[in-house]
């Protein structure tokens, strides 16, 4: 298990696109009263973590990073990950794309097998459990 009080907060910046279409979200969709947007990892492949967005409910173990325009939502798992992101939203009408991106900082150094080669990469565990 993830030792949470060991971990720092991530620090996360948003574009003035990813801010505008947040506080667009939350104004016109009635389903999102009660959530919290949430970042995570969703997968691992050779280049690195792949990441993934939405709206859910805030869980005990979650991490609340507060943002001067919001409160987002990251799990313990992430968090340890996600020291520093940079959160787009992208209207790529060329490639018929369109949401949020996340772009971690330090993603370089999550390729390949990365926890073989520096065992300081791997999330504190608690101890005695």
């Amino acid at each position: 298990m993830i030792d949470r009080e060991s971990l720092k907060t991530p620090n996360l910046t948003f574009s003035d696109e990813a801010k505008a279409q947040l506080s667009l979200l939350h104004e016109i969709d009635h389903t999102l009263a009660g959530k919290k947007f949430r970042i995570q990892i969703s997968g691992k492949g050779c280049d690195g973590f792949s990441y993934s967005a939405g709206f859910t409910e805030e869980h005990h173990e979650d991490i609340l990073v507060k943002t001067e325009d919001f409160e987002i939502l990251v799990d313990i798992f992430s968090a340890f990950y996600l020291e520093e992101a940079f959160i787009d939203y992208v209207f790529d009408f060329e490639n018929g794309t369109e949401g949020f991106v996340i772009s971690n900082k330090k993603q370089d150094s999550f390729a390949g097998k990365f926890w073989k080669a520096d065992p300081d990469k791997i999330p504190p565990q608690i101890k005695n459990q």
